[in-house]
């Protein structure tokens, strides 16, 4: 008997408590069941939002046959309705930015590209190369340093490293304008160029190339050139020291043919003793310096104003990308004045070739002189 009661006692509690609770959670949720929701509301926001934020995922390569290395930052997806644009840059060295600038200041320009007025309409990437180990080294660390920041405006970062590339001796930027080693100077450009565009471009509509040492654009470039419309497009560059035209690689008229016997000495293979150089012919050429002098009263503030371009420079140069995924490249040799017997021709090397091979596909080379590029 007493056995049977002992099991009775804890079975009488259970009820007792389960009667208690029930008794005080009726009114409450009465009473409360709005903050209820609300609690409910709010876990089910912050497990939405963290699911829906995108992280990069990095994936790296080496190619050791051909010494190239690849590290890639990319989003799971991409909005195909929005312009896509790819950012590209050649970086040297640690001294390419330069002054005292660094990575950190060309980062700076680069959020400033992208930071346009309708930021729903645009998706940027960037594309960076650098040949030098020790910077390389120097922008991986840094992109892993400021990745959170960057992730919001760049759907895709890709930084590239091809050593081989860098095969030319003797140049530095302390004589990089000397006339005689423009020629090699400008190969190796569009050496670094033409395997920069195609490592990183994907599926990105515009491609804008950049030089490392630009240090201001004008605010919403990009959408300028994008209304353009235009296949390729420069803006004029000028400098923080006043140069008010500095890229003189855009233009259009003529230009000065070599004599005969710069012609023979092409001939003969004789390229150490060949130093012709060519230059603008009098009253016959147009650059934005002109524009300045001629014309820019009759267009003064309007920043959509464009003119034709037979050569761009490449400070900064923004192009459909469909022109180069049709064929134009920037050429590696002088591709005006060649001939079968000739290894190459006297004009037309890196960009001033771009818009000589692009005219027979079908596309053409504007100038916006009012959209203004500042180099350092």
């Amino acid at each position: 008997m007493s056995f049977a009661r002992s099991k009775r006692i804890p079975a009488l509690v259970v009820v007792i408590l389960i009667a208690v609770v029930t008794l005080m959670v009726i009114p409450y949720s009465q009473g409360n069941s709005s903050n209820l929701k609300s609690i409910g509301h709010s876990i089910t926001q912050q497990l939405s939002f963290s699911q829906s934020q995108s992280t990069y995922k990095k994936i790296e390569h080496q190619d050791k046959a051909f010494q190239v290395s690849t590290v890639v930052y990319e989003k799971e997806s991409s909005d195909n309705n929005k312009h896509s644009v790819l950012i590209l840059s050649s970086i040297g060295s640690g001294k390419s930015y330069g002054g005292d600038r660094d990575f950190s200041k060309f980062l700076d320009v680069v959020r400033s590209i992208v930071n346009v007025r309708d930021s729903s309409k645009y998706e940027f990437s960037l594309g960076v190369q650098c040949n030098d180990e020790n910077e390389f080294s120097v922008i991986k660390n840094a992109i892993d340093s400021v990745q959170d920041s960057l992730e919001p405006i760049l759907s895709r970062i890709i930084l590239v490293s091809a050593p081989k590339l860098e095969d030319q001796i003797g140049l530095s930027r302390g004589n990089r304008h000397n006339p005689k080693l423009q020629r090699l100077r400008r190969r190796l450009i569009a050496k670094s160029r033409n395997f920069l565009w195609t490592t990183a471009l994907k599926n990105e509509q515009y491609i804008f190339f950049m030089d490392a040492d630009m240090i201001s654009l004008t605010e919403n470039m990009v959408e300028y050139f994008v209304e353009s419309d235009k296949d390729i497009v420069v803006p004029r560059v000028d400098t923080a020291g006043g140069i008010k035209d500095y890229d003189k690689n855009s233009w259009r008229g003529q230009r000065t043919k070599p004599t005969q016997k710069q012609l023979d000495l092409m001939d003969a293979g004789k390229w150490n003793d060949w130093d012709y150089v060519p230059h603008d012919v009098n009253d016959q050429i147009y650059h934005f310096s002109t524009f300045l002098k001629k014309d820019l009263v009759k267009h003064k503030g309007d920043l959509t104003y464009k003119f034709p371009l037979d050569s761009v420079g490449g400070a900064v140069l923004f192009a459909k990308s469909m022109v180069f995924k049709q064929g134009a490249i920037f050429p590696t040799s002088n591709i005006i004045g060649t001939t079968w017997d000739r290894s190459e021709g006297y004009d037309g090397i890196e960009t001033e070739g771009l818009c000589y091979l692009a005219k027979p596909l079908g596309f053409s080379c504007w100038g916006m002189p009012n959209l203004v590029a500042t180099h350092i």
